[in-house]
């Protein structure tokens, strides 16, 4: 006769209804993060290695898009459709955001973060400056657009994010780029 074998418990998931700033998550929201929180924290866990900050983010996340919710239900404007891969998304950004925050120790350039401004390349700033006036004079939704796609997202994370198609948002982005360009050139600053 073979021992019983004895099960580990599996834990229960729980995410608090406020973050840690206060903020109020909303319950259909709530309910949304106890469904995808289980793996969408492990996924956080193995990328920023803190199980507590991977928690955290995840709490926060829920709490943005609860005020997100409430902010477009006062406005008028329709439900998230999909709730579920909005919240994950918001997610999957303070994740992206968190890591990149972090600085990489065996490069000597993040060590050096008391460096006065005035040392930063003089071109750098010039280039920065007119990428600033060229993307003020854009449309808020293609501004967002360029930005998120420097950032690193995909066109299905922008597409979701900024409420246009994918190929819409492709397009805007090379409008966006060709604007720029223009711009850099007559100024005699092609990047």
């Amino acid at each position: 006769m073979h021992p019983q074998r004895q099960r580990k418990a599996i834990p229960v998931f729980w995410v608090n209804s406020v973050d840690r700033l206060g903020r109020r998550i909303d319950p259909a929201v709530l309910s949304v993060a106890q469904e995808i929180g289980p793996s969408a924290v492990r996924y956080a866990e193995k990328v920023l290695g803190d199980p507590a900050l991977a928690i955290t983010l995840f709490e926060e996340a829920a709490a943005t898009v609860s005020q997100t919710q409430r902010e477009r239900t006062s406005r008028g404007t329709p439900d998230v459709k999909d709730m579920r891969g909005y919240l994950f998304l918001a997610y999957i950004r303070r994740v992206r955001r968190e890591k990149r925050a972090e600085p990489v120790l065996n490069d000597p350039k993040s060590l050096d973060l008391a460096r006065p401004a005035q040392y930063m390349e003089t071109q750098a700033v010039e280039r920065n400056l007119i990428m600033a006036e060229a993307l003020a004079t854009c449309d808020t939704v293609s501004q967002n657009i360029v930005l998120r796609r420097l950032e690193g997202f995909s066109w299905k994370e922008i597409e979701l994010l900024c409420d246009v198609s994918a190929h819409a948002a492709r397009q805007r982005f090379s409008a966006t780029l060709h604007r720029l360009r223009s711009i850099f050139q007559r100024r005699g600053r092609v990047p």
